[in-house]
């Protein structure tokens, strides 16, 4: 949790001191908002590349490696003394994310049986909104009051806090759930051992219905912000009051795992896209009366971060043996998304405001939804690893 809330927390704090830094390397703030850019690609980079070795070598020398490179890059953005270093800083800071966070995930995984995994992905995840919440408030704070440099600072700072949490921890699997797992794909390569596990059952389906998802949500939440300025005006504090309720929906993850777990998480993924369809569509219609939007801003995102725990959770059971892998593509998907989410929808919310960009991502959701159902129909999550586990221990008795 304290890994990914610095590694979240580094991602977003540079929105509210680009003018900051701008003013400090003499340049323009369209200049520096490239290195969010630049952190993207490197978090894509870094999870094809670094995060699958925690399947070969070790989970723990993953997470250790990538929390030791991303205290490096964020060193150097608060010492930089022009772009190019600064650049340098968050390209570093952005692969050890990449390798971090899926590693992070695949860890929870190794530990936690698949019964009960829901829950600990749930408090993992919503780590993601405490940096949304807390972390970008309190660093924008530091920034004004101390200087932008104390921001990266102090992240470096709790950056080295986990690795000596890390560094007092075992990496000690559990035995795999039920029956062994088939050899899967072979270490020939580290391109064609890639291909061979979107190969594995459910893997690529999974993948594909988080980049929609993500794309879905990321178009609209992209644009809600400057509506949310047309609508109560550039200066009011109710536009961020908004997106903080939103965030708080999101933490709600940390309880709501649990639920999936009892309830059955594929059921639950599927019932949950299908209430975001709409979801997507009537948040710009309800814009004008407030109460109604607290509402949804807050339902949207208990249901997005349930989404996005369920996907991360049964995208770690479908292999044990290359759950580094698998999850590395979670993370790319995800990235891809963020990207595009902006691109794509930007000139359409330029044209046709809010609405259309709602309408557009809730078909881009509901084809996510039609996928999950797919892969709820063909899968056994209604015999589940580890009642399969019980029956094979019970027939041995």
């Amino acid at each position: 949790m304290a890994g990914i809330f610095a590694v979240g927390s580094e991602e977003l704090v540079v929105s509210p001191l680009l003018v900051d830094m701008a003013e400090a390397f003499d340049t323009t703030v369209a200049v520096m908002a490239l290195s969010v850019s630049t952190y993207g690609i490197g978090t894509a980079v870094g999870a094809l590349l670094f995060a699958p070795l925690g399947d070969r070598v070790s989970r723990r020398l993953t997470l250790l490696a990538g929390m030791a490179v991303f205290i490096v890059g964020t060193v150097l953005c608060a010492l930089a003394t022009g772009p190019g270093v600064f650049f340098t800083g968050r390209a570093l800071a952005g692969l050890a994310t990449g390798a971090f966070v899926p590693a992070a995930y695949a860890f929870v995984g190794d530990q936690i049986p698949f019964r009960h995994r829901g829950r600990a992905m749930g408090i993992v995840v919503s780590s993601w909104s405490l940096s949304l919440v807390l972390g970008v408030p309190v660093g924008a704070y530091i920034g004004q009051w101390t200087g932008w440099r104390w921001t990266f600072g102090v992240l470096s700072i709790l950056g080295a806090f986990v690795m000596l949490v890390l560094l007092r921890t075992r990496d000690q699997r559990r035995p795999a759930d039920g029956p062994p797992e088939a050899a899967g794909p072979a270490a020939r390569g580290w391109t064609r051992s890639a291909a061979r596990v979107l190969l594995l059952p459910r893997v690529a389906v999974y993948v594909l219905a988080t980049f929609l998802n993500m794309l879905g949500f990321y178009g609209m939440y992209t644009f809600l912000g400057s509506a949310l300025d047309y609508r109560f005006g550039i200066d009011s504090p109710l536009t961020s009051l908004m997106i903080l309720l939103y965030g708080l929906g999101f933490a709600t993850s940390f309880a709501t795992g649990k639920w999936a777990d009892d309830q059955g998480k594929e059921r639950v993924l599927v019932g949950l896209l299908a209430g975001l369809v709409p979801a997507l569509v009537v948040i710009p219609l309800v814009a004008r009366w407030t109460p109604v939007l607290v509402l949804c801003l807050f339902l949207w995102g208990a249901m997005q971060s349930l989404v996005v725990t369920l996907l991360s959770t049964l995208l770690s059971e479908c292999s044990h043996r290359h759950r580094g892998t698998v999850l590395a593509f979670y993370s790319l998907a995800t990235n891809i998304a963020v990207a595009l989410g902006a691109a794509l929808l930007g000139p359409l919310f330029t044209a046709h405001g809010l609405s259309a960009v709602g309408w557009t991502c809730a078909g881009i959701t509901l084809v996510a939804f039609g996928l999950s159902g797919w892969a709820y129909l063909h899968g056994d999550e209604r015999n589940p690893p580890d009642a399969r586990r019980e029956k094979v221990m019970a027939h041995e008795d």
